[in-house]
């Protein structure tokens, strides 16, 4: 998946949407895109570091606070992008 060790992930519940902004993404030049879900981002990730989260804003709330959570203590510095899923649809 990911080679330089800084990867970019896109997080929602929809893999149709979170596929759809990696495509985005990687057409872009970014190379290392994954997607993935609230419940499994960590292990997704590996042992990359986070480039930067790209997070559907209408993640259930429970799952979204407790994602900025976890993330805020992985590296508080990571950027995250709030996307509307009217906007990756």
């Amino acid at each position: 998946m990911a080679t330089s060790g800084r990867l970019i992930m896109v997080i929602d519940q929809s893999d149709e949407r979170a596929d759809s902004l990696k495509e985005l993404i990687e057409f872009m030049d970014a190379p290392d895109v994954c997607t993935a879900t609230p419940g499994n981002w960590q292990s997704r990730m590996g042992q990359n570091r986070l480039a930067a989260i790209f997070v559907n804003e209408e993640l259930p709330q429970a799952d979204m606070a407790g994602l900025l959570n976890n993330i805020g203590k992985l590296d508080p510095n990571v950027p995250i992008v709030l996307i509307g899923s009217e906007h990756h649809a």
